[in-house]
């Protein structure tokens, strides 16, 4: 009876947000399938990166950031855009996306909630810049998100873990 109980329990929770991606138009957006704007151009692609949020309110005392390659991260000279195999798919679902320091402001779904999420599919990061170090002995790019979105989100900083970090910083010069 109890297995039941929880099959019903899996069920409701499919049927809600099957009903909730319907309401706000939410759809998966892929790597795959993603153009690039009007002059932008692609530096850097790591197709066996890992990607973290690091919280400004309740994170861990302690966290380990483990090297699952698991992420595509895709840099070019406007924005970075991170993807992840979807499960049972061979396409990249498009998870977050980063705009450093706009002349012309943040991107409208940066000002949204959770980062324009909801309607998207995926969070948009406004950032001021970006650093390169180490994080418990690994070597990754810390991302520093504006006070904006650092706040709605409740993000003190993103981080992405590769091997191809030198390539990276070659590039970006």
């Amino acid at each position: 009876m109890a297995f039941l109980w929880f099959l019903s329990a899996l069920l409701a929770i499919v049927v809600f947000a099957v009903v909730v991606n319907r309401l706000t138009g939410t759809k998966a957006q892929y790597l795959e399938g993603l153009q690039l704007q009007a002059g932008e151009q692609e530096l850097w692609r790591d197709t066996e990166a890992d990607f973290a949020v690091v919280p400004r309110m309740g994170r861990a005392a302690l966290t380990t950031y483990p090297r699952l390659r698991r992420h595509t991260v895709l840099w070019t000279n406007r924005r970075v855009v991170i993807s992840q195999k979807a499960l049972g798919s061979a396409k990249h679902m498009i998870t977050h996306q980063v705009y450093f320091g706009l002349e012309t402001g943040s991107p409208a779904a940066a000002d949204e909630a959770f980062g324009g999420f909801y309607g998207r599919g995926f969070q948009t990061i406004a950032a001021v810049g970006h650093t390169f170090g180490e994080v418990n002995g690994k070597a990754c790019a810390r991302i520093r998100p504006t006070a904006a979105s650092g706040s709605k989100l409740n993000l003190d900083e993103a981080l992405i873990f590769s091997d191809k970090l030198d390539e990276l910083r070659r590039r970006l010069g």
